[in-house]
């Protein structure tokens, strides 16, 4: 299976072709770039004034609210210190400013943390319910359940225990065939925990909500799934977090994207499959008698059977 990015490689891309410009002494130019990524996320990269050397990139995400109040700002402070821009862009929930003028050392550094905006934003809230969990008992049942709705109709659940986190995806099968598609994945995850012992419990419930979310007002229906992780100190320390973080904020997006994959997948093995049966039962088919035959010359004859 392919795992998806995490970073926004068009965005890294355009900011890097700007950085070797400069280096290179060329003259700059302007650039308005929108750039879409999952979950309805956009990117904008722009000047600023009309200052071709001053490149800012902005994004846009529909719950960057709800991230901000498990810490979102904090967090990108941390992360990107100086390269913040208050207030953002109109329209954006988080600005970033690249002046091509004073080029760092560590450019490409720069670049790769810019690429993964969206990465970081998701960061805050797991980080806050991981810390939760390392303090112990009491600082973590004392916490509520953080709910980020990260796409329509789709939420996101994160809840600190004293012994793990659980991560619960809610999400929504357009089409009937993508609920068993779905389930077969659901089932290799589970699967997957015997060859790795170190590897999240995963569970999976169709319709009904799991146990974790009763008497929530969690969704309910035929097209309706939960996947539920539940990540344990190896996942959650902070030698391991990092990579947990990459891994499950991706979620969503790495399961609907094999689903489509697969979709694709069998109907191209189907389409083949009906051009060869063609091809066959047109090799089967009886020639009819008195059929009109050619010579090499051209002339036209009939024979007769």
């Amino acid at each position: 299976m392919i795992l998806l990015e995490i970073n926004n490689r068009i965005v890294e891309e355009t900011l890097t072709v700007k950085f070797k410009n400069a280096i290179a002494g060329n003259k700059a130019e302007s650039i308005d770039v929108t750039v879409a990524d999952f979950d309805g996320v956009l990117f904008h990269i722009s000047n600023i004034n009309g200052d071709k050397t001053k490149v800012r990139v902005s994004i846009s995400l529909k719950f960057y609210k709800q991230l901000q109040e498990h810490g979102a700002d904090e967090l990108l402070k941390r992360e990107y210190g100086d390269l913040l821009i208050t207030p953002p862009e109109d329209g954006y929930n988080v600005s970033v400013l690249v002046d091509l003028e004073q080029i760092p050392d560590n450019w490409e550094e720069t670049v790769r943390k810019i690429g993964l905006l969206k990465r970081n934003c998701f960061a805050s809230v797991f980080e806050k319910y991981f810390d939760f969990q390392s303090q112990g008992e009491g600082e973590a049942e004392a916490q509520k359940r953080a709910v980020i709705n990260y796409r329509n109709d789709e939420t996101m659940y994160v809840d600190a225990k004293s012994d793990r986190v659980t991560v619960v995806f809610s999400t929504i099968f357009r089409d009937e065939d993508d609920v068993v598609l779905g389930k077969v994945f659901m089932q290799e995850l589970r699967e997957g925990r015997r060859a790795s012992h170190t590897a999240p419990q995963v569970l999976f419930s169709h319709r009904e909500p799991p146990l974790e979310l009763a008497n929530t007002g969690a969704r309910v229906g035929e097209n309706i799934g939960y996947v539920t992780f539940v990540l344990f100190p190896r996942h959650t320390s902070k030698e391991t977090r990092d990579n947990t973080i990459n891994l499950i904020h991706m979620f969503r997006d790495y399961l609907h994207y094999h689903i489509k994959c697969s979709k694709a997948y069998i109907h191209s093995r189907m389409r083949a499959k009906t051009s060869e049966f063609l091809k066959v039962l047109n090799r089967a088919r009886p020639e009819p008698k008195n059929t009109e035959k050619k010579t090499i010359t051209g002339r036209t004859f009939i024979r007769k059977e």
